[in-house]
């Protein structure tokens, strides 16, 4: 859900509201700016630049030392915590975010500003407090339900209550893609597949581009199994993805591979070359993932070196299950040894690379391999 901090920034612009007097039609300022006023003043833009242009720390300083000549303007302090915020410092952000509130309590954006500052920092308690405060203000502040329903889903075995805040948030704003694609996440949790596809629908059917939770409905539709469709889902996109892994486009290129693959298989069971692309196709996968694919694949290959002995990808296959199966659990690497041993007799470029895979592989999981096969 946090991907960018694109989600709060239009909350941040609304607390900063213009930053010198107001000037009425005759072109005077309603009130006299003493030079101290104006000094301090043109510190908050300053500090302002300096955040536009990412330059954080120098906002920070500028904005801190603003505080002290405008003790009751809340927006230094949020110029503070917006560039604490963007440097994913967000206890600090919080605390910025706490002290403009203080100074300007019926400002419904800081409280927001606050809850998504500790909903990134899994403040869940906190988080809800403060969009509770933003709703309080505003009972039709559609965010602030949003970043609710995320604080309320954190750790919690009943979603009930995230589901009904995120319903709450479409219903005041039905085109706020975070609630569509919150709501949908937590139907998906609840098991209700149907709930969650007619969610992403609805969101894709209101955005003018047709974007909106798009690739999540790619997913489920890759799920299911429904890769025609899914495939029309890509192909109809008007920008591609870049801020989710493994990407939709990945999934279903694998889905693609691995159903063409099982079709070969059905059609010819006894075929070894269908038998080891089967295994290839089974090893695809992240490499943080610990879903037994690598044992899929093994078992896949040794059939097709029971067909075909002489068959030198299907044993770099084997080669290349045990090393990521071997990264996390050492008592697998005579059995690599074993194979590897066998790859060099067959082919020893291959075995070469085997060797360099094994350097190199750096898995982050750890599986069972109580049922490999000896």
């Amino acid at each position: 859900m946090f991907n960018s901090l694109s989600r709060f920034s239009c909350v941040s612009l609304l607390a900063l509201l213009p930053l010198l007097g107001t000037v009425p039609s005759n072109g005077q300022t309603t009130e006299p700016i003493t030079k101290a006023e104006l000094d301090a003043r043109n510190l908050v833009v300053m500090a302002q630049v300096f955040y536009e242009n990412k330059q954080y720390d120098q906002a920070i300083e500028s904005a801190t030392n603003a505080t002290k000549l405008l003790p009751k303007d809340h927006r230094p302090w949020t110029i503070i915590g917006n560039s604490y915020l963007s440097q994913w410092k967000m206890k600090s952000a919080s605390e910025a975010y706490a002290k403009a509130a203080e100074i300007n309590p019926r400002h419904r954006g800081l409280w927001y500003l606050k809850a998504y500052a500790d909903r990134s920092r899994n403040a869940r308690e906190e988080s809800i407090a403060a969009a509770k405060k933003a709703i309080e203000i505003d009972p039709n502040y559609a965010e602030a339900y949003a970043i609710m329903a995320e604080s309320l889903a954190m750790g919690s075995k009943d979603n009930k209550g995230a589901i009904e805040a995120f319903r709450t948030a479409l219903k005041l704003k039905p085109g706020l893609v975070s609630a569509s694609e919150g709501l949908g996440m937590q139907l998906s949790v609840a098991g209700d597949k149907k709930g969650e596809e007619e969610v992403y629908r609805k969101a894709m059917e209101l955005d003018p581009q047709k974007m909106a939770c798009r690739f999540p409905l790619g997913r489920i539709l890759v799920q299911q199994g429904r890769l025609i469709e899914a495939r029309e889902l890509w192909n109809g996109r008007k920008s591609d993805e870049t801020n989710t892994f493994p990407l939709f486009i990945t999934l279903l290129e694998r889905a693609e591979k691995k159903k063409a693959a099982t079709d070969k298989l059905a059609a010819s069971p006894d075929d070894p070359q269908a038998l080891m692309e089967m295994g290839f196709v089974e090893m695809e996968g992240e490499f943080w993932s610990h879903d037994g694919r690598q044992l899929r694949a093994l078992e896949y290959f040794k059939k097709a070196i029971t067909k075909e002995p002489d068959l030198i990808r299907a044993q770099f296959g084997i080669c290349k299950a045990y090393v990521e199966l071997a990264d996390q659990d050492k008592k697998v690497s005579p059995d690599l040894d074993r194979e590897l041993k066998k790859l060099r007799e067959m082919d020893a470029k291959l075995a070469a690379e085997i060797d360099e895979y094994r350097k190199s592989f750096k898995g982050s999981f750890k599986v069972s391999t109580d049922k490999i096969d000896q």
